[in-house]
């Protein structure tokens, strides 16, 4: 084991490359979204505080509610037409939200 330890000292590393040579290739695209987030329309984002938030209350165990919805996306700093918190809790409803979170 010693002489394992020893050699393993004596083992030269290759130096990284200088920070000019790096290139990283994700498969990932270099934008988040398609769109940037000025050009999408409201009802797209009032869609995505409303599904957002809806998660993030399944997940703390709380009501979907009206009132929890709007409360969540006025605490993000968000603001949204009134109705869709209501048509968003009313929708959710009586729905096995959790299986619809789950992958797999």
């Amino acid at each position: 084991w010693a002489q394992a330890a020893q050699r393993s000292d004596s083992i030269a590393l290759p130096s990284p490359p200088p920070p000019s040579d790096r290139s990283l290739s994700l498969p990932f695209p270099e934008a988040m979204a398609e769109v940037p987030a000025a050009e999408v329309p409201q009802a797209e984002k009032d869609e995505l505080f409303c599904a957002y938030a809806a998660m993030i209350l399944q997940d703390s165990g709380l009501d979907i509610s009206e009132d929890n919805l709007n409360t969540l996306i006025k605490a993000a700093g968000g603001s949204i037409e009134s109705f869709f918190p209501a048509l968003f809790a009313k929708m959710c409803q009586g729905k096995d939200i959790d299986s619809m979170l789950k992958f797999g």
